[in-house]
């Protein structure tokens, strides 16, 4: 079984159309809430951001 990674540009009548044909065909699933919520603060900018992974692990202890 082959992995085949594309990029479609979804603001496009043609990439809209195909995602659409591609969730109805059960290939892909939609996002679900929680998933869209994250993309939503990465847009807004809502996120925490260390220099070095150290920082990271300083700060969840």
């Amino acid at each position: 079984m082959a992995t085949y990674t594309i990029t479609i540009n979804e603001r496009t009548r043609e990439g809209k159309s195909l995602v659409n044909y591609l969730k109805s065909l059960g290939v892909i699933d939609a996002p679900n809430d929680e998933t869209l919520q994250a993309m939503k603060d990465i847009e807004d900018g809502n996120v925490t951001v260390y220099k070095t992974f150290e920082d990271y692990l300083e700060a969840y202890k």
